[in-house]
């Protein structure tokens, strides 16, 4: 054997060996920080950021919301006392109207007897013809007030009916936004769970990955040890560059030394280099399992992502937030049609004031008109007192005296109500009005938070769909660089393959040399032999590993100082 070739082919493997831990120490520190970031994260990011968005778009719908119909419920009851207050109003038209139609009556029985009365009864026709006309305008007066006063109830009537429809909208409102805000929280929680799941689990790969690095620790002492038989080989020397039989043994018992301490050194190596592998490939099933274990979860989430099963709490993400969008749709529709409301709320109040003033201008008719009967019935009476002629209808003139104080008096409660009416409807149609400002504010500001939050919801959700289109848990590069590490341990097996056809060399070098010493020591007749050449002790002083120094002691046959522990450095 070539000795020669043997140490080329052991400081080959020592580079090799080398290179392979110095590719580990590089690819395991970037495997554990090339996880840091992956689209998984991102998309937990995203979603957490939707999560978040969705709460914050309720807050001031929460708080508007919140007693809204206990807000309304004293408008309402008010509504209902004005309504009830307008029966009266009802009652005295009623009433004016009757007596209108009284006195109408009798003026013509009146001026019936005025006419059978010749000249004598013309100053009473003439009284009589004028009370006639007046009981007439009554009549249409009242017959007006009636009118406005059944436009005014309707108008009230159709502001309550409106009340009713705001709280029912802003009801509707309140339960589509909690409805959708839940299911989009669902939704979220139902996505994000499995990825947490996935994300714990592909963790649990980076402190096998640390685990596996503790192989790394034994590369200073390899190489060192490779030094060591590298060392020893430098020494060699051809026995056949010596003249005598004596230098000759002395040389091969050298090499034998040699050859031995390097024999007992390739060993150590060997058991290093099995220790490293057993660590890196028992770390390394581990986190290639993680790896399979990964993989699999995100091909099922991928697939679930936009594969909808049977039953709707399995929908995919796309399916919900598509879902979240149509009720969006729906939300704004009731925002339109709460504005709508509200604009013929305006309307009907503007109504109600109105119509309120139109009875009080038909009263306002109303007044002189009972003036001028009063005027006239005075008349009649002085007219009936001094004319013989028409002293028959003065049961007649009582009569109709009674019926204009009656309407007076029915006029003079009127007013007294339709005053309170106006000054009180005013006063709740104010307060009202002011509360449906109020309302309109915020409602504007829950549908500015709404359409805010949808333009997010709609960024957000084409950053999901862009993220699910290339989803990974690891970034790209981390499963080439694991490639790579399962390359470099299928190369260090090879290797440890090579060191063992090496070891068996220098063991067939050992046992060439032993016999050779055996034939030079039986033809010297020497029954045992010491090294004489001090090169021996100088070589192991250089070596840096005290159980090298001491195995190379027992081999030479000399003491070694005493250092560190086996395996340890010793340095010098």
């Amino acid at each position: 054997m070539n000795l020669q070739n043997l140490s080329t082919e052991v400081q080959s493997q020592s580079k090799t060996i080398e290179e392979v831990f110095m590719n580990f120490s590089m690819e395991f520190p970037q495997l554990l920080d090339s996880g840091k970031s992956s689209s998984l994260d991102d998309l937990l990011e995203t979603l957490d950021t939707l999560e978040k968005e969705n709460s914050l778009s309720s807050r001031t719908e929460t708080s508007h919301f919140h007693g809204y119909e206990e807000k309304y419920s004293g408008l309402f009851s008010d509504l209902n006392e004005k309504i009830q207050n307008l029966s009266q109003i009802n009652t005295d038209i009623s009433h004016i109207k009757n007596d209108s139609e009284e006195m109408e009556l009798i003026a013509l029985n009146a001026m019936v007897v005025s006419i059978k009365s010749g000249d004598k009864g013309r100053a009473f026709s003439k009284i009589t013809e004028n009370l006639q006309q007046l009981s007439t305008s009554m009549i249409g007066l009242s017959a007006r007030l009636s009118s406005e006063e059944s436009a005014l109830i309707n108008n009230v009537t159709n502001l309550k009916s409106l009340f009713q429809e705001i709280t029912s909208c802003q009801r509707k409102i309140s339960e589509i936004s909690s409805t959708e805000m839940n299911k989009l929280s669902k939704c979220i929680n139902r996505s994000a769970t499995p990825l947490h799941e996935m994300k714990q689990l592909s963790q649990s790969i980076y402190p096998q990955i640390q685990g596996a690095m503790e192989g790394l620790q034994l590369q200073d002492i390899i190489k060192q040890a490779f030094d060591h038989v590298v060392m020893c080989f430098d020494q060699f020397v051809d026995d056949d560059s010596v003249s005598s039989n004596e230098e000759k043994l002395d040389t091969i018992a050298f090499n034998i030394s040699l050859s031995e301490i390097a024999q007992d050194v390739l060993s150590d190596i060997g058991d290093h280099l099995q220790r490293a592998s057993d660590i890196f490939s028992q770390k390394w099933v581990l986190v290639e399992s993680i790896l399979n274990q990964t993989e699999e979860r995100r091909s099922d989430y991928v697939h679930n992502f936009s594969h909808s099963s049977t039953s709707s709490d399995e929908m995919s993400i796309v399916a919900q937030l598509e879902s979240a969008t149509d009720g969006f749709q729906e939300l704004l529709k009731n925002f339109a049609q709460f504005q709508g409301i509200q604009k013929k709320v305006v309307t009907v109040c503007r109504n109600i004031i109105d119509r309120a003033h139109g009875m009080y201008d038909v009263f306002a008719s109303l007044r002189p008109v009972i003036s001028r009967l009063q005027h006239v019935r005075i008349l009649q009476q002085i007219e009936v007192s001094k004319n013989d002629a028409v002293m028959a209808v003065k049961d007649l003139v009582t009569d109709m005296d009674n019926l204009i104080m009656d309407s007076s008096n029915s006029l003079d409660t009127m007013q007294v109500t339709i005053e309170t009416f106006i000054a009180e409807i005013s006063d709740m149609i104010s307060v009202f009005t002011s509360t449906m400002s109020d309302d309109n504010a915020k409602m504007t500001e829950v549908r500015t938070e709404k359409v805010a939050f949808f333009n997010t919801l709609q960024t957000l959700q084409e950053r999901i769909y862009s993220l699910m289109q290339h989803f990974t848990v690891y970034p790209p590069e981390f499963k080439h660089q694991c490639d790579h590490v399962n390359t470099m341990l299928g190369q260090l097996q090879s290797i440890q393959l090579d060191f063992n056809r090496m070891k068996g060399q220098l063991t067939s070098e050992v046992q060439r040399l032993s016999d050779k010493k055996a034939r030079f020591m039986h033809d010297m007749n020497l029954h045992n032999y010491e090294i004489k050449d001090h090169k021996f002790k100088e070589l192991i002083k250089k070596f840096t590993i005290t159980a090298h120094k001491e195995a190379a002691g027992k081999i030479a046959g000399f003491e070694v100082e005493a250092g560190s522990a086996p395996g340890d450095i010793t340095f010098f």
